[in-house]
């Protein structure tokens, strides 16, 4: 069993860095919902009370709706034949791996090396809890399909995680930018590329110069490897993905209701080995690929 106070100390000024108004209650949330995806929120919230007393309803909700909205939960609004009943418990997080990784250099600068260590090593345990409870794609399933709201960093890191996790030998992806492979990201793509993975893309997006540049590198670097293309077609709410033909995601941007300049959601259909599905996904970007430009 993992030690949840203690790693839960250790989330926490990560989630305070993100400057999530109630990051207790956060790190509590994200930590409870890794090592026991059966709870609902009512025993989430008996357990949280384990861990810190003080913690109120109001702030355990809180915390949870800053996770969604920072990107390290996605909410979940509909399966289809799946075995999995996601009534009380609708939120998936992101692996912890990814997070822990992505806010290593700052952990370590706020904490003495012998007690990063200790801390390292409890949160490693979590990793394998949160594979045990989600699965290979870390969705709690195995087989069929699941529509998800989620920002835009829940899908560059979940994505980034299979890869990461996986012996993934192709990923096909169509996205209106080229954000995905900017660092931390890259990294993960880098090291399943030099075993073998490949990758084609098509974006659509009126991106930066310095990162059509950055991704020119990965594509010189990596040729035999990656193609990288460009279709004017695709909408700027287009994000879809395939990963071996086993796994597939249709996702679109929902536009701003605001002029408030607020991160924007999206809304993802994931497929997972449902074989029809799939093979319309993968039709639908080869016929998009034939009429790309490849840029790149």
């Amino acid at each position: 069993m993992v030690k949840l106070t203690g790693i839960v100390q250790t989330f926490e000024p990560i989630f305070e860095r993100e400057e999530i108004t109630h990051s207790q209650e956060a790190a509590i949330y994200y930590v409870l919902s890794v090592s026991d995806s059966s709870l609902n929120f009512t025993e989430t919230l008996r357990e949280a009370r384990k861990i810190r007393r003080t913690v109120s309803q109001r702030g355990l909700t809180k915390g949870r709706d800053y996770l969604l909205s920072k990107g390290f939960l996605a909410k979940v609004l509909l399966t289809h034949n799946s075995e999995e009943d996601f009534e009380q418990r609708g939120y998936i997080p992101l692996h912890p791996k990814m997070v822990f990784k992505e806010n290593e250099e700052y952990l370590r600068e706020i904490y003495e090396p012998e007690d990063f260590l200790v801390r390292e090593k409890h949160v490693e345990d979590l990793y394998g809890a949160y594979e045990d409870n989600y699965g290979d794609y870390g969705l709690k399933i195995e087989k069929g399909c699941i529509t998800l709201q989620y920002s835009r960093k829940w899908i560059v890191s979940y994505i980034a995680s299979i890869i990461a996790r996986s012996e993934v030998k192709t990923v096909s992806m169509m996205l209106s930018g080229l954000r995905i492979f900017k660092e931390p990201y890259r990294q993960y793509y880098e090291d399943k590329i030099e075993k073998g993975l490949k990758i084609r893309m098509i974006f659509g997006g009126e991106e930066e110069m310095e990162e059509i540049e950055e991704v020119k590198d990965i594509r010189n670097k990596y040729e035999e490897n990656v193609e990288i293309r460009y279709s004017p077609t695709i909408s700027r709410t287009c994000k879809s993905f395939i990963v071996d033909d086993k796994l597939a995601m249709d996702g679109k941007k929902l536009l701003p209701m605001d002029k408030n300049g607020e991160e924007l959601s999206y809304i993802g259909i994931v497929y997972i080995k449902e074989e029809e599905c799939v093979k319309n996904l993968r039709r639908d970007f080869e016929k998009v690929w034939k009429t790309s430009k490849g840029l790149l």
